[in-house]
């Protein structure tokens, strides 16, 4: 897969490939990118361990399939990475959702909702994709606020299971302008 970069004032969103995450997970290679104070976190390491597990997804993208990440989240000022964001298809064939994690040392600083902003961006511009979705537990504010900042609106409140309990989830999402 060829790595592409997605740009935004202060951060790169940079695909993250198999051989990347192999790197990051060794944690042997003076080539491997340097991560902001508190991360990688469990989630972004999860994310990490897929990407290493299946890399044949890298060989099945081809040139005309759009980027759907995962992108590494770096920050332009140092290089270092602070984030990841994730993408995947929905059930309904023109639709993805978005999932984000960011360094707790980067909370506050509008970097979610920048990256978010670039990430709906790039997606929505893609011709197959004209509805981007994303989902917070609802007494998340904070994740809420950001996917607001970025024209989503919400859709419903729905509960879930996750790891053996039920949670309540606020499901968001933002239409592309021009209908497919």
């Amino acid at each position: 897969m060829p790595v592409q970069l997605i740009s935004s004032p202060r951060l790169l969103l940079r695909t993250l490939t198999a051989a990347d995450a192999e790197r990051i997970l060794a944690g042997t290679d003076e080539n491997r990118p340097a991560f902001a104070d508190e991360y990688p976190s469990a989630f972004a390491t999860q994310v990490l361990r897929l990407v290493a597990l299946y890399p044949a997804i890298d060989q099945e993208t081809g040139e005309d399939s759009p980027n759907l990440g995962p992108w590494l989240l770096v920050r332009r000022s140092d290089d270092a990475v602070i984030g990841t964001i994730s993408c995947a298809r929905t059930a309904d064939p023109i639709e993805v959702s978005v999932g984000y994690d960011l360094a707790p040392s980067c909370w506050g600083e509008g970097y979610a909702t920048e990256a978010l902003g670039a990430a709906i961006e790039h997606l929505l511009s893609q011709p197959d994709i004209g509805r981007v979705c994303a989902e917070a537990t609802t007494d998340h504010a904070v994740s809420r606020r950001v996917m607001e900042k970025c024209g989503m609106r919400w859709l419903r409140d729905e509960v879930a299971e996750y790891d053996g309990r039920e949670v309540k989830l606020a499901q968001y999402a933002i239409d592309s302008p021009e209908p497919l």
